[in-house]
């Protein structure tokens, strides 16, 4: 199993630069919406978790009113928009444990992380442990060259996004900005 790292380049001055995103507007407010993914070696579907910003620690219904059951999607906020250690806990009983849970109690998993402290730390190490899951931590500044989803998985779906975020501004003349309402939409689309 691997474990993904933020899409913090998507709203980036650096990816309407590069010409990622080519028609977006900057209104000087940029927010993240960071998410955890985990691709299944034996094809267990994982559904990714977004994490909005959000002070109060609730979602907006807008943000996400066009989720449904069947979105194949779990959603959280932090105060930045992004992963932390309470987030990587719950990710790892919520949604690791939920949709990779072996069928016998003597089958082990494997999950491959990076350093981040939202997943490598004394909870989330201890829960792992009493739960039959082994955690492989990548070393430092190795990611980029030792985790395929940044090429296989996460290139693909930054170019789609980029495609349905030209879409709306282009659809819109330009006259939109972007805000967390969007974001869904959009993404469940790439």
């Amino acid at each position: 199993m691997g474990f993904g790292r933020s899409l913090k380049r998507i709203m980036t001055r650096e990816a309407l630069e590069s010409g990622w995103t080519t028609k977006a507007r900057q209104d000087g407010n940029r927010e993240f919406i960071s998410i955890l993914a985990c691709i299944s070696a034996i094809r267990r579907w994982i559904p990714p978790l977004l994490i909005y910003k959000g002070d109060s620690g609730d979602l907006t219904d807008t943000w996400v009113d066009e989720v449904t059951r069947e979105s194949g999607a779990h959603f959280t906020t932090s105060h930045n928009g992004w992963s932390n250690r309470e987030i990587g806990l719950k990710w790892l009983q919520q949604v690791f444990q939920r949709y990779t849970k072996p069928a016998r109690k003597t089958q082990k998993r494997l999950l491959i992380v990076d350093g981040h402290s939202s997943h490598v730390n004394y909870a989330f190490i201890n829960y792992c442990d009493l739960h039959g899951i082994i955690v492989l931590i990548l070393p430092p500044h190795t990611t980029h060259r030792l985790q395929p989803l940044d090429v296989g998985l996460f290139q693909p779906l930054l170019t789609m996004y980029s495609i349905e975020l030209n879409k709306l501004m282009a659809d819109s003349g330009g006259h939109v900005l972007m805000s967390k309402q969007f974001f869904w939409p959009m993404f469940k689309k790439a």
